[in-house]
């Protein structure tokens, strides 16, 4: 629905509602807050500087040319979406960090480290989120729109002041959520010891503060209460109204007539752009996977009072084939909490979304609500939960502990947080696809809210479900910042895993986990790629 002028007032008092709300927040936050909020602001734009550029060009090669491979470059980088940021931290290290095979050994400062390190492992993570997002948007863009301009214009200026300049909410919401990864995350920076404000919370949340319900409360850790709240209420106001323009922004009189069919003649310049394309895509997933195989296989023997390194192919494939059944026990938990947590959000999420689209839920409240999921890091989100769930034993509430200490209820509860507002957003862009005159003609004939739920909207809306589910499950999977503070007794997770092997250096055994777990989430892509493309020419 095209957004009324009374939603862009509405907008207007939003945004400077968020200002005033900001400056607030930074009048009353300490220079110790603000150092770690610029050091989280210095991660994101060093990340969009990596991924925007390269990621816009992918997105327009695969989406508005002819180039060769095209549909095998789309299904890589939708591979790399679900492959855990720490797998991809892993193939890099091994690739670039001191001990890795692209590291020449004589200049220190070329090596993975610091904040070097954390920006290219985040940049080159978020190019798959680009190439999603700014796709998406080349891919409404009206085909009468470009073809009416290419009467007065030739081609490549279509492309530069129609398609791109109409596809400016995707490279919006590409950034959006690469901030929100970036200060919420932090798999990489404590690899690389990058103070963040995530980092901070974790950091302060393993030394005891804001978890004792009983804890005295001290000057110190009044300060880092202060700055707590004060920090999360600038990161929900950012997200806010960073939400807030996103939806000015975005075309929707343009989502009716939305047509993939026009692309960009290419002549002479088609293989130069396919070789440029396949070029950028062989680092971005070729070096990495090609990485982890390497130091898989990597031995070193001593012979003659010297020591000797070789690649040896039968310890790679011995590691890589046994790594799945040494930590089965990791695998089954990863993928039950995951799954839970996926198939919740899921559900809620098509109730969120149905009830935004009926108009039974209040835009702004649930869009509060959103920016809030959005915001929260992962260790404080982790934080809320463990006070929410250990309860003194004298509490009313005390029962909850015995949930808390047993069951895998709290890691399930996080992850379900982590992965609702994401799956929230893609059901509301696929109902809001659904046609009001089908829905209308189904309310003539006597049909409730419901029945249009269950009879019209779900059927037709299956493969955006399952894509919800599989995003769901993709963070479910990799979140290691809110995950590793609820995890009860007992219970380990592959992120946990290897985010513990990482730091204790066992380079080929990790590496071979990694290398299997990239695998078999790449043939589960490949797999749910094609089911959607079927069902796609089917239909």
């Amino acid at each position: 629905m095209p957004p009324h002028k009374n939603h862009r007032r509405t907008a207007k008092w939003l945004l400077l509602l968020c200002l005033l709300g900001v400056i607030t927040c930074g009048s009353l936050a300490s220079m110790r807050l603000w150092g770690l909020f610029l050091n989280s602001l210095w991660l994101t734009f060093g990340t969009l500087a990596v991924s925007l550029p390269v990621g816009t060009f992918l997105a327009v090669a695969i989406t508005k040319t002819s180039i060769l491979g095209r549909h095998a470059i789309k299904g890589l980088m939708v591979t790399l979406l679900l492959v855990p940021l720490f797998v991809q931290a892993t193939a890099w290290q091994a690739a670039l960090g001191q001990t890795g095979w692209l590291y020449p050994g004589t200049n220190h400062d070329f090596a993975l480290s610091g904040w070097y390190g954390a920006i290219w492992i985040h940049g080159m993570g978020a190019i798959a989120w680009v190439v999603l997002c700014v796709g998406a948007a080349l891919q409404n863009v009206p085909r009468e729109l470009e073809e009416e301009t290419l009467q007065d214009s030739n081609a490549w200026r279509v492309l530069w002041y129609v398609s791109l300049r109409r596809a400016l909410a995707g490279v919006a919401v590409a950034g959006l959520w690469i901030g929100v990864i970036c200060f919420g995350e932090i798999t990489v920076t404590d690899l690389f010891q990058v103070r963040t404000f995530a980092e901070e919370i974790y950091t302060t949340a393993n030394l005891g503060f804001f978890i004792a319900p009983n804890a005295l409360p001290t000057e110190s850790t009044l300060l880092m209460a202060h700055d707590l709240w004060i920090g999360t209420a600038l990161l929900v106001l950012l997200v806010l109204a960073a939400l807030v323009l996103v939806g000015c922004w975005i075309p929707w009189h343009s989502m009716n007539s939305a047509s993939n069919d026009w692309t960009l003649p290419l002549r002479r310049s088609r293989w130069a752009l396919t070789i440029v394309a396949w070029l950028l895509t062989t680092v971005i997933v070729g070096v990495p996977l090609l990485s982890l195989l390497g130091k898989a296989g990597f031995q070193s023997e001593r012979v003659d009072q010297r020591v000797e390194s070789s690649w040896s192919a039968q310890k790679a494939v011995t590691l890589i084939a046994r790594s799945p059944w040494e930590h089965r026990r990791e695998g089954r938990w990863s993928f039950t909490i995951g799954g839970l947590a996926a198939v919740s959000a899921t559900i809620v999420g098509v109730f969120i979304a149905w009830g935004l689209r009926t108009h039974t839920l209040p835009p702004l409240p649930t869009t509060f609500l959103l920016a809030l999921s959005f915001a929260i890091p992962g260790p404080l989100l982790g934080i809320w939960v463990i006070r929410l769930l250990n309860q003194p034993d004298g509490s009313i509430f005390g029962f909850l502990n015995w949930w808390y200490d047993h069951t895998i209820i709290a890691p399930v509860f996080v992850q379900f947080l982590r992965g609702l507002p994401l799956t929230t957003i893609v059901l509301i862009a696929q109902f809001a696809s659904i046609p009001q005159d089908v829905l209308d003609s189904a309310r003539s004939e006597g049909a409730h809210s419901k029945r249009l739920l269950w009879s019209i909207v779900l059927p037709q809306s299956w493969p955006a479900l399952l894509a919800a589910a599989c995003m769901a499950l993709m963070i479910a999977i990799g979140d290691m910042a809110a995950t590793l503070l609820v995890l009860p007794p007992g219970v380990s997770t592959l992120s946990t895993r290897i985010f513990g092997l990482l730091h204790y250096g066992a380079e080929d055994r990790v590496s071979a986990l990694c290398f299997a777990l990239a695998l078999g989430l790449g043939l589960w892509a490949i797999m749910t790629w094609r089911l959607l493309r079927n069902f796609k020419t089917r239909a």
